[in-house]
């Protein structure tokens, strides 16, 4: 019974009015003494629904003497119920549309702060199935990261079948990190020029486009395909030009 209370409530009926139009389905005809007898609902909570269930023509109600009865009606109005529902979503459909359309067009932006924020901002963009293109300073990146983080946001990308590309701060452990290939198999590094300065380190993977002060250990995240997308041919167009 419980299971079938939840499907009817696809109709637009909440627990009591489902209970209610079952016990008619089931007893049949009844006055309100017998619907809460055999329904379990206080008789004062089904005359604060019954006249709803009515209003839906889902019940209807007959006068016998001094009696009224309730009793009802077949089970194809729900089915018309849901379909006058479905028909209204589809008319109003194209303007839901338009307002999602607008609203996802417009960036997400996400901020982090602290070890730890650093540290969920790496987890988050190494998870991904797709190319991970880096920017960074190892001198920084080592600073606040151990090996076991490292080889941990690695073991990310690695198990979810991503790549990482990586642009390195030319500094002597820039060239150890490029040279002994500590990012692993799934990376390719180049080594940048030495007058090629930044202070602030890139991550982009999908359309998340993550920055990150490791000297003030402040990060955000911008989901946004059209940011993600110029910043990835900015790299893209570094990295061609990076032996």
């Amino acid at each position: 019974m419980e299971n079938i209370e939840k499907i009817i409530s696809f109709a637009g009926l909440n627990k009591n009015e489902a209970k209610i139009y079952l016990t008619l389905l089931r007893f049949g005809q009844s006055v309100i003494s017998d619907i809460a007898k055999n329904s379990g609902i206080k008789r004062a909570t089904i005359y604060q629904y019954i006249d709803d269930l009515s209003a839906k023509d889902i019940v209807r109600k007959t006068v016998k003497g001094k009696r009224i009865f309730y009793y009802p009606e077949d089970p194809k109005k729900l089915i018309d119920i849901i379909e006058r529902k479905e028909k209204k979503m589809k008319e109003v459909f194209p303007e839901l549309e338009k307002m999602y359309q607008h609203y996802s067009s417009k960036p997400t932006i996400r901020f982090y702060e602290g070890k730890e924020g650093m540290r969920s901002v790496y987890r988050e963009m190494t998870k991904t199935s797709k190319t991970l293109w880096s920017m960074f300073s190892a001198d920084r990146y080592f600073q606040v990261f151990s090996e076991k983080d490292s080889l941990e946001f690695v073991d990310n990308i690695y198990q979810n079948g991503g790549q990482l590309r990586d642009l390195v701060k030319n500094s002597r452990l820039g060239i150890q990190y490029v040279k002994e290939k500590w990012g692993g198999n799934s990376t390719v590094s180049k080594l940048l020029p030495k007058d090629f300065e930044f202070s602030v380190d890139l991550l982009i993977a999908g359309d998340n486009v993550a920055m990150i002060s490791f000297d003030n250990l402040v990060a955000v995240i911008i989901e946004n395909p059209g940011i993600a997308q110029l910043q990835k041919n900015l790299l893209k167009f570094i990295w061609k030009h990076t032996k």
